[in-house]
């Protein structure tokens, strides 16, 4: 396993969130989620299955791609979207770029929650999607 993907252990394990979700209305309300990520088999990507209220559910792809050198995401949901991102990392912030959508996610020093800013752009301007924080299930 090489150390790039050693440091998508981060993602691993079940976690519980809780939040702000904004929509196009920009009117907040509470969000709630449950994810669990693991390494699919071969121990190269990880698999990330979300639910949310609303309901609202979510299959992540994270993994490295060591012919162009950087890592990635590729995301489907019940809603009919797929997105693909480019991540980047800086310590233990990890920033997701898609063309509609963008996120920052923040570990604690401990790994144990995860600090999420989603935004997204409706209209040609990037705009608050939600705000939560995931918190590892032991």
């Amino acid at each position: 396993m090489t150390n790039e993907h050693m440091r998508l252990t981060a993602f691993l394990g079940d976690w519980t969130a809780e939040g702000t979700a904004f929509g196009t209305d920009r009117q907040g309300g509470p969000w709630r989620s449950v994810h669990s990520a693991h390494w699919y088999s071969g121990g190269f990507f990880i698999v990330q299955d979300e639910h949310a209220n609303g309901p609202f559910d979510t299959m992540s792809f994270l993994g490295w791609d060591p012919k162009r050198g950087c890592y990635f995401s590729w995301t489907i949901d019940n809603g009919g979207f797929a997105n693909n991102y480019q991540v980047d990392v800086d310590g233990d912030t990890w920033h997701f770029t898609g063309e509609q959508a963008r996120a920052t996610i923040t570990f604690s020093d401990d790994s144990r929650t995860q600090t999420h800013h989603w935004e997204f752009k409706p209209e040609g301007e990037w705009v608050t999607l939600c705000d939560r924080v995931a918190t590892r299930v032991d």
